[in-house]
């Protein structure tokens, strides 16, 4: 996918200027609850005990070396119709979600022949005022930059594993393709993917059992994703999920919750490793 798109929105907290001084950018994700919507940062590393010092009060959550704190964010329903717009125009995967400055930063990576499209967009977002903006529009670096991005903010673990779930999924029947999709929800057909085979592309949907549950579970545990690709390999179904390094426990308790209401999944941990541009040679 050729072309990058961010959105960004203004993010006001009596918090975020303290965080801000320890941080420069700070990952989050988000969930809509009853009628309001929030943002949850992840904070992780040498900063957490001082960030637990300022942040106290607002109770965030301990998860190994990081702190997940969950802040009120005003526009983030109409962020969400936004969002659920762009996740309609065909080829696109949200690679990023992160707070800099004042403002919460959403990028994406399309495909130019949805440009009628994003241009739609684009003129709707314009119409809000500036309650969303399009901070950035143009050619993309690529999908490995995109996760390098993300690990800038916050490092990255990959863990991969195999479940033999392809004849429920729809897709994947050829060996020579893979697909990249990141949970972002689901629909009805099931997940929605970017399938790749060799120069071509197309769009379809991933649906399993199984992944629902790794879907859901992971949603309780609130673990962000910066990606998820998958394949065939030796006939089953093979998975490589990005995710905080610190939540690497997470997501393993996860995959073997589902595991364990699945087992005719047979699933089976292929690596639990920490990320850099190596895991490209076997992903």
């Amino acid at each position: 996918m050729d072309t990058g798109l961010t959105i960004s929105m203004e993010q006001k907290h009596p918090v975020i200027p303290l965080l801000l001084k320890e941080m420069d950018t700070i990952p989050l994700d988000f969930h809509v609850s009853g009628e309001g919507g929030f943002i949850d940062l992840f904070m992780c590393g040498r900063v957490v005990e001082k960030i637990t010092g300022l942040a106290g009060g607002l109770h965030p959550e301990r998860r190994g070396d990081c702190l997940i704190l969950s802040i009120p964010a005003e526009e983030m329903k109409t962020a969400t119709a936004i969002m659920d717009e762009i996740s309609e125009i065909g080829p696109q995967v949200r690679t990023g979600l992160y707070l800099k400055g004042s403002g919460v930063y959403i990028d994406y990576r399309v495909h130019s022949s949805a440009a009628d499209d994003v241009t739609r967009i684009v003129r709707r977002i314009i119409g809000m005022g500036n309650r969303i903006r399009v901070s950035d529009l143009g050619p993309s670096p690529g999908g490995i930059t995109a996760i390098d991005s993300v690990d800038s903010r916050i490092h990255l673990g990959v863990v991969s594993y195999e479940a033999d779930i392809l004849d429920e999924t729809g897709l994947l029947r050829d060996t020579d393709c893979y697909i990249e999709y990141n949970f972002s929800r689901r629909e009805e057909n099931g997940f929605r993917a970017v399938v790749y085979q060799g120069n071509e592309f197309s769009v379809g949907y991933i649906r399993s059992p199984f992944l629902d549950d790794v879907q859901r579970l992971s949603g309780e545990r609130r673990i962000p994703k910066a990606a998820i690709l998958a394949r065939t390999m030796n006939g089953r179904y093979r998975s490589s999920t990005f995710v905080p390094f610190s939540m690497m426990d997470d997501q393993l308790s996860v995959l073997y919750g589902a595991s364990e209401k699945h087992p005719e999944a047979k699933f089976r941990l292929v690596a639990v490793r920490s990320y850099d541009r190596s895991v490209w040679d076997w992903v």
